[in-house]
């Protein structure tokens, strides 16, 4: 398990080093997100690093309300194709990336917990604000954690 966390926030990192530093713009965002196969909603905390007008590296932390003694978040690394733009301010963009989930449940004598890798795919779609953008996404999650996400929020820029 130590071995797949250092993994992925390796590979986290090396996204965020490949792309062109002259170019990068750093922005945050935050929503609210619902998984399909855990039946709850969350909150969804990101950072993007936009490298060109067309391509970005983006990092999600979810977090999912579950019931007591139940623990499920989920950590994403994605790029964002822009396929589409309007006018600077409607975007629709494709994510690819990879998943690593944890989920933990006290059993009364102790806790049981389970990781897992998966692959994320997906469309999204942007609008832009004064302050920055809102955002939605659907995005499936294949791996032992097979689920949709839908999620909504706003980016800012720094």
């Amino acid at each position: 398990m130590y071995l797949r966390s250092l993994w992925v926030t390796a590979s986290l990192f090396f996204c965020f080093l490949a792309a062109s530093p002259g170019q990068a713009q750093l922005n945050l965002g935050i929503g609210l997100c619902y998984g399909s196969d855990i039946e709850k909603p969350g909150v969804d905390l990101r950072g993007y690093y936009l490298t060109s007008p067309t391509l970005r590296f983006v990092t999600n932390f979810h977090y999912f309300f579950t019931k007591s003694g139940h623990t499920f978040w989920t950590l994403d690394g994605n790029a964002h194709y822009i396929f589409y733009e309007h006018r600077r301010q409607q975007r629709l963009y494709g994510i690819f990336g990879l998943q690593y989930a944890h989920e933990s449940v006290d059993i009364g004598i102790g806790t049981v917990s389970n990781s897992e890798i998966g692959l994320n795919i997906g469309i999204g779609g942007e609008t832009r604000v004064d302050f920055g953008a809102v955002f939605g996404e659907l995005k499936l999650v294949l791996g032992n954690y097979d689920q949709l996400v839908l999620g909504a929020g706003l980016r800012f820029t720094l």
